[in-house]
């Protein structure tokens, strides 16, 4: 029973990650990504297939590692173009999650995603018991993406809006997160850009539009990791930056709080990308 409940709960979340589908755009980011991108929007627009492997607070170790399981997918050889989510915070450690491995539980079968929840459990106890209680490995976030899987759900629900004076008031404190240059992120994040040019796509660093406020918060920093991801662009020949925040970051009608979007922002800033790439595909 705990096998076959595993097996069904498995093909919904790998149906809203788009892992059992042939793509020719892979979205691989966390939730700035998540709710900037209406998949299906893109799909109709651009009449081909996207998977939207986007995760809650993963860190750039993550995404490497989200993207060398995708790869290692059958269906990933129909893949063209990954857009990978950026921001200032790329190079920061803290504000993540230290627990985030626990959302590759539903993959263990994965051996990429296996030797990783291996190296990065708590503890030898924590790693086998989801090992062999195959049920254990779905938390209730992922059985609502099992759920939207099997219902093809992968709207934007965010209805509100941001609270410009509590994020004031926060600045004011000094209490917001800061923007750092960790090499260790650095290094992880230039082998994610040395791994997807052997793979031979076409690369789009996405930078999704935050609240003009945090942009501004540290200025010279800011203009610093702009400024490197332009240079990435120009050293790699596969890669291109898309910085969305110069025409929506100060629209706070679009944003549900500081760092993502609300439905209209959602919709808003697909159009955009969408306009983006379409310009590519024509060239």
């Amino acid at each position: 029973m705990d096998f076959v409940l595993s097996k069904i709960m498995e093909k919904g979340i790998k149906t809203f990650y788009g892992l059992n589908s042939y793509s020719e755009i892979l979205l691989v980011g966390h939730s700035e990504l998540m709710l900037a991108i209406d998949k299906v929007t893109m799909e109709n627009e651009l009449d081909c297939g996207v998977a939207k492997y986007t995760r809650e607070g993963v860190n750039v170790a993550d995404r490497l590692v989200m993207l060398k399981h995708y790869f290692d997918l059958p269906c990933s050889d129909s893949v063209k173009i990954v857009l990978y989510g950026v921001d200032q915070f790329i190079f920061t450690g803290e504000g993540l999650s230290a627990n985030s491995y626990k959302l590759f539980y539903p993959f263990m079968d994965n051996q990429i995603i296996n030797r990783y929840i291996r190296e990065n459990a708590s503890s030898m106890y924590d790693y086998w018991s989801h090992e062999n209680i195959r049920t254990s490995r779905f938390n209730d976030a992922l059985i609502n993406a099992v759920y939207r899987g099997f219902m093809h759900d992968w709207g934007n629900f965010k209805d509100g809006f941001v609270d410009i004076d509590r994020l004031k008031e926060d600045l004011a404190a000094g209490s917001e997160r800061h923007i750092m240059f960790e090499e260790d992120n650095i290094k992880i994040f230039e082998e994610t850009l040395d791994f997807l040019h052997r793979k031979g796509v076409r690369v789009f660093l996405v930078n999704p539009p935050l609240v003009d406020l945090i942009n501004e918060f540290e200025p010279e920093k800011y203009a610093e990791i702009m400024s490197m991801f332009k240079n990435y662009s120009s050293r790699y020949d596969n890669v291109v930056f898309l910085d969305y925040n110069p025409e929506f970051s100060s629209d706070y009608s679009l944003f549900y709080d500081r760092i993502h979007l609300n439905k209209q922002g959602q919709r808003e800033v697909t159009k955009a990308i969408v306009g983006d790439l379409k310009a590519y595909l024509k060239n």
